[in-house]
């Protein structure tokens, strides 16, 4: 049994249903979450830029599932603009990506004006120009991997919301929905920051829930097909064309202590922020218009890495899929195999000790937020 639809559950889902007896339970259907609500960036070889192989693995895969089930991934280049503060570190990581075959290189300020005139280089230090990266539309990816988990024959039930998981003598035996109970020899939790709701007395996961925001402006003129996506690290926030030339633009990052009760619309602070920066950074928003604006609630680890795996003291058989500090979208597919990996002991082919439960001292929930500047 799984418990969530979102992209993690979905992708799990796919990787399981291939020899195993599979239903994904969901009260509010796919993608309904934070995947539906994020900006679907993929960005492998920068987040993962410490870990080749993850990196390599989910660059192949978007690459291997484009046009599987009607998904579509658009490839674009992606700048990361620099600081003088921050423009020693990001060379020296771009010189090691480089040396290892990745598509990446260095622009500084003169270079990247030539090349990407609508942006206004002169108050940083260049940017990190990556050449393997691009965007999802994330509900079209989560219903792929859908229709693909359904066609290996896993069912989708997405009108149940699981209210406990059932354990006998420290094994678990299937959920409980507020309709009817579901036998099942391992139970996968990849319900976002509600994963810790749902864990059995007696086990947690160190994940805080934290909000942010998104807006969409229509500029002066479309944006050309060749506009990059990109980030400015030094103002948390990022940003990526839409295919009718609109911009989105994400950050506003923050923990909430009552993530129920917190706020789904764009604060005004935000957009205030947005009208600020964006018009002197970026040529053709001057009279930029508002189109719309969203907020959404994550879950974030101590160190930005996702949990995937059995929590400390947890049933056997259970394993969560959570903490995805606002990178679900570009993570997702390393899920499938190492849940798969958790759950039957086919080794991934990729190193999935980054993404294990107990590689933190202590369980904690209290930890200091740090922001990827991704949603």
């Amino acid at each position: 049994a799984i418990v969530g639809a979102g992209i993690a559950g979905c992708h799990a889902a796919r990787n399981l249903a291939a020899d195993h007896e599979v239903t994904v339970l969901d009260r509010s259907g796919v993608a309904t979450e934070a995947t539906g609500l994020s900006a679907g960036l993929v960005a492998p070889t920068l987040f993962f830029s410490d870990l080749p192989r993850v990196a390599r693995h989910a660059n192949a895969f978007f690459e291997r599932f484009d046009g599987a089930h009607g998904f579509e991934f658009t490839r674009r280049n992606r700048i990361d603009i620099m600081t003088e503060e921050n423009v020693t570190e990001g060379r020296a990581v771009v010189d090691r990506l480089a040396g290892e075959g990745f598509p990446v290189s260095f622009l500084g300020a003169e270079a990247a004006t030539d090349r990407y005139r609508e942006f206004d280089f002169g108050a940083f230090a260049g940017a990190a120009l990556y050449e393997d990266t691009g965007w999802v539309d994330p509900y079209s990816y989560a219903t792929a991997l859908q229709s693909a988990a359904a066609a290996r024959g896993a069912e989708f039930r997405l009108d149940s919301e699981v209210i406990d998981i059932g354990v006998e003598n420290g094994t678990v035996v299937g959920v409980e929905t507020d309709a009817e109970r579901i036998d099942a020899d391992a139970v996968v939790i990849a319900a976002g920051w509600q994963t810790r709701d749902l864990l059995p007395n007696g086990t947690d996961v160190p994940i805080r829930p934290y909000r942010t925001q998104v807006v969409v402006l229509e500029p002066d003129k479309p944006l050309t097909e060749r506009f990059p996506l990109g980030r400015v690290k030094s103002e948390h926030l990022y940003f990526r064309p839409e295919h009718n030339g609109d911009l989105l633009i994400g950050g506003g990052h923050h923990p909430v202590e009552t993530p129920e009760t917190a706020s789904r619309d764009v604060d005004e602070s935000f957009r205030l922020e947005i009208a600020d920066f964006i018009p002197n950074c970026i040529d053709g928003f001057d009279d930029a218009g508002f189109v719309n604006g969203w907020a959404g609630i994550d879950a974030a680890s101590p160190d930005t890495r996702p949990i995937i795996d059995t929590p400390e003291d947890a049933p056997t058989g259970v394993v969560v899929a959570t903490g995805f500090n606002g990178l679900g979208i570009m993570t997702s597919p390393v899920v499938g195999p190492t849940v798969r990996q958790r759950l039957t002991g086919t080794e991934a082919e990729f190193p999935t000790d980054p993404f294990a439960a107990d590689r933190f001292e202590q369980i904690s929930t209290s930890f200091e937020y740090v922001s990827t500047s991704e949603v």
